[in-house]
């Protein structure tokens, strides 16, 4: 199955906001409230839900994370966020120690604040974690596929990854269509608290970190994953979606094992 594959630079931060806001509410509340930030205004998001100065700084961090402004091994630079947001260094302090505390940014003396990048042993322990849940959300999604408009939603969202064949998109933008996809198993299955469950902020930023070392082949092995996991979801069979599902993960644990140490190298030091 020859593709035409987007070349992936480190221009993450550079990702178009207008092409992805739509897909960067979820069902998690500090992802849609993050969304909300983005694209109404931090005065007007603070006015309607009664943010406190730290809310304020957690959502639009985590918007920036959502939109590729902040990527894996950036370094969070107090004044300029203070800056930005409009709120004093104690808000933005405390904002970074409640996201380092949720494992999306790490604190460190002598590197001060920067967006986490996992390490090799961390990314195969989430790894691990995800083959199950993702397997059991496939299951789900099987199990309740014909009820309903479900399986036009399920096509759908397999429709949009079309990127990997089309190769027009940012980097960003192949990472929420992945995650649309994700949203649907999770919408289809219809298990609250599973979607509560799952690390949402933490596969995003592995996907952004792991990106750019991803070769044609590789994505059109993800493609032809998604299709498997997607056609056992459509014939309403959990044990095969299950097992699609899990292969999936384990073909990436596999491809990640030979990808470069760079890719899980801390950041340096700054001046």
């Amino acid at each position: 199955m020859p593709m035409k594959i987007h070349t992936v630079s480190c221009a993450l931060v550079g990702a178009s906001r207008k092409s992805v806001k739509s897909l960067a509410i979820g069902k998690n509340p500090v992802n849609a409230r993050a969304a909300q930030i983005e694209e109404f205004g931090l005065d007007k998001m603070v006015d309607a839900h009664g943010l406190s100065s730290p809310d304020t700084v957690v959502e639009a961090i985590v918007s920036g994370i959502r939109l590729g402004r902040f990527v894996p091994g950036q370094k969070l630079v107090e004044a300029d966020l203070t800056q930005s947001i409009g709120v004093s260094r104690g808000p933005v302090r405390e904002a970074l120690k409640r996201l380092a505390a949720e494992g999306i940014v790490s604190l460190t003396r002598h590197r001060g604040a920067y967006i986490r990048v996992l390490t090799r042993a961390e990314v195969e322990q989430t790894l691990v974690v995800l083959e199950v849940l993702t397997g059991l959300m496939a299951r789900l999604a099987a199990e309740t596929v014909r009820r309903g408009g479900h399986a036009a939603k399920m096509r759908e969202a397999f429709r949009w990854l079309a990127i990997y064949k089309a190769g027009s998109d940012s980097g960003i933008e192949q990472i929420e269509k992945r995650r649309h996809f994700y949203d649907t198993l999770a919408e289809i299955g219809g298990n609250q608290e599973l979607d509560r469950i799952m690390p949402a902020m933490q596969i995003h930023l592995l996907r952004m970190q792991t990106l750019p070392y991803q070769t044609a082949e590789d994505k059109r092995l993800q493609l032809l994953s998604y299709s498997e996991v997607t056609e056992a979801v459509l014939a309403g069979n959990p044990k095969l979606a299950e097992r699609a599902m899990r292969k999936h993960l384990r073909r990436t644990r596999a491809h990640l094992k030979h990808v470069s140490d760079a890719a899980f190298a801390p950041p340096k030091a700054g001046p």
